[in-house]
């Protein structure tokens, strides 16, 4: 028997209409099941984190009253990497107890190298006595922010015989050392590497090692020794290697020049050779992208014033972003004032 065809067309429409029944049922289960955590539910992707060591000298470490460059790469990075964390076995600045002078001129004598500043060191900031080290600094003729002058260590503000910062207001953990050389931080790296889990090392390291005649197959033997010794530490550890800015004792001492030459080439070339896919190292020429001038961004002809601070975290923040993916370069031009620097 023939259906008519009016009645074939009802029973497709009926159809259609349940079938989008059934589909806006289905919808609102399924939203409901979602909202219940069930099993159609998205995990969010846990937050990456970033955990970064800032190795290094005093150049790194800072004195009181100093803001220090790791300052301005936290404010730097902290509100555009989420994660973004700064480990190490420190957090303090240096103390008048703790800060030596390095030389100026090729007739100055150099702090003794043959011990680790790290031995007998006081997490307040303090050096104990009795683990022998460098006496206390007192006054060095240098570039003060005011003018030319005497600057009396550490600062010229707060109480000298604490270690304070000039704004607290980062991440302070850090793995510097005030006259700590290359070959002293290449004994611990390892196990400072394996306690506080760094997947980047940021190194700035070596100046002290050249106040002394050191060869150049001995400082290449304590660089690759450093990046080995880390490498044991977290295989999968990316490393930025900074060459050695320069310093007022260059100018007047060429045995010291000519080191400090040959050094900044052996980092170049150490990191090339040493990169990896699963442990990438990259150089960083501070003071060639940066235009150094060591009467202008100087205090004492070594120690980074206001504005070289601004321009060591600003290397490291473009190495970090073109090598790595962290963060964004770090904003042009470079300003010292914290209200336009912090937050990039």
């Amino acid at each position: 028997m023939t259906i008519p065809r009016r009645r074939r067309t009802g029973l497709l429409v009926l159809a259609g209409v349940l079938s989008l029944v059934l589909v806006a049922a289905g919808s609102v289960y399924w939203t409901a099941v979602r909202a219940e955590g069930g099993p159609d539910t998205e995990a969010e992707a846990p937050v990456k984190t970033h955990r970064i060591m800032l190795a290094g000298d005093s150049m790194t470490q800072g004195a009181n009253g100093d803001r220090t460059w790791r300052y301005h790469l936290w404010n730097h990075l902290s509100p555009q990497v989420e994660g973004v964390d700064f480990v190490g076995p420190y957090t303090d600045p240096a103390s008048r107890n703790m800060i030596f002078p390095v030389p100026t001129t090729e007739h100055e004598e150099a702090p003794s190298p043959s011990e680790d500043p790290a031995e007998g060191y006081q997490e307040d900031g303090a050096a104990d006595p009795s683990a022998g080290g460098p006496e206390p600094g007192g006054t060095v003729p240098a570039e003060g922010p005011e003018g030319p002058g005497d600057v009396v260590w550490p600062g010229t503000d707060g109480d000298p015989d604490t270690a304070e910062y000039r704004d607290p207001d980062f991440d302070q953990q850090h793995n510097a050392l005030w006259g700590r050389t290359l070959r002293d931080a290449a004994a611990s790296i390892q196990e400072e590497v394996r306690v506080h889990e760094p997947d980047v090392l940021c190194v700035m390291l070596g100046v002290n090692d050249l106040l002394w005649p050191v060869g150049v197959d001995e400082m290449e033997y304590r660089l690759r020794d450093y990046v080995e010794s880390a490498r044991k530490g977290n295989p999968n550890l990316r490393v930025v290697l900074a060459e050695a800015p320069p310093i007022a004792l260059a100018d007047s001492d060429e045995g010291f020049a000519l080191r400090l030459y040959a050094y900044n080439m052996l980092v170049r070339e150490v990191a090339a050779d040493m990169s990896t896919e699963e442990s990438p190292v990259t150089s960083l020429d501070i003071a060639g992208s940066e235009d150094w001038d060591v009467s202008g961004d100087t205090y004492d002809g070594t120690h980074p014033d206001a504005g070289g601070e601004v321009k060591i975290a600003a290397a490291f923040a473009d190495a970090l972003a073109a090598a790595y993916g962290i963060g964004e370069p770090y904003p042009r031009p470079l300003s010292s004032s914290p209200a336009e620097t912090a937050g990039g």
